[in-house]
């Protein structure tokens, strides 16, 4: 394997770990993001010759690394308490199903809200979709019919009548949305997913059912990313870009040891 080949090697291992260390940038960035799942890369190796059924000594030999994908965590993140009543959070399996412009995604972030039609959206404006996949008013913001809004652990829609009386139920069931795999989700940004090839049919429904997680009002899940073990991929990422500069330098060294010669 010559110098040229080595640099090659080199400049792969830099690709690859300054991939690296732009996710544990994007984890670190969003440690506090609602409902942000951690990412990690997937190193693997390259190989010259891979075609090739030879005996050889150059046969396979090793020429460098590259990213074969990023993975993502989809373990719960920790529950923050708030004092706003559409803020919910689900506890177990599932997403929010949402509509969107560029049709139906999937969040865990549930920091909802009304809007001026009485329904409830996300922070984008998006409609939040009930266990049957229609868009869920909770009441006429121009004239309250209730008041004193909740949300129960199987997603119903909670509101004391403003003539007086007891709580009754107004809207629902929130849907939740489980897939056969959820790995196969596919990052969108502004937290959410859509769904893709791998992941397997929908499966939307109520909460608390059928494997799907229960509803926490006033709560909100937190970004799931361990910052300590984030700090420790950054120091082991950053050494291995340097061990691959430095063998750059070494090659580009040898390289012109050799051109000396010939000259």
């Amino acid at each position: 394997m010559g110098s040229s080949s080595s640099m090659y090697i080199g400049v792969s291992g830099l690709n690859s770990f300054s991939s690296a260390l732009s996710v544990v940038a994007d984890n670190v960035a969003n440690s506090n993001t609602t409902g942000y799942k951690a990412n990690s890369v997937r190193f693997g190796d390259m190989v010259s010759s891979y075609y090739s059924t030879q005996s050889v000594d150059t046969d396979r030999a090793g020429s460098g690394s590259a990213i074969l994908g990023i993975a993502t965590d989809f373990s719960e993140g920790p529950m923050v308490a708030t004092n706003k009543w559409s803020d919910v959070a689900i506890n177990g399996n599932g997403f929010f199903t949402i509509d969107t412009p560029a049709g139906r995604m999937y969040t865990r972030d549930g920091s909802f809200h009304m809007d001026q039609n009485g329904n409830l959206v996300t922070l984008q404006g998006y409609s939040v979709l009930d266990s049957g996949g229609n868009p869920i008013n909770v009441d006429n913001p121009a004239a309250p019919q209730y008041t004193n809004y909740n949300i129960d652990a199987d997603g119903m829609i909670w509101g004391t009548p403003v003539a007086g009386g007891d709580p009754v139920t107004i809207a629902g069931p929130i849907g939740v949305t489980i897939f056969p795999n959820q790995d196969g989700l596919i990052r969108q940004g502004a937290n959410l997913y859509t769904a893709g090839p791998q992941t397997g049919a929908a499966n939307l429904g109520a909460p608390n059912a059928d494997g799907r997680g229960f509803l926490l009002d006033l709560n909100l899940e937190n970004s799931n990313v361990d910052l300590a073990m984030e700090m420790v991929n950054m120091i082991i990422y950053q050494a291995d870009y340097n061990a691959n500069s430095k063998s750059i330098l070494t090659a580009s060294e040898m390289l012109e040891v050799v051109t000396n010669l010939i000259r």
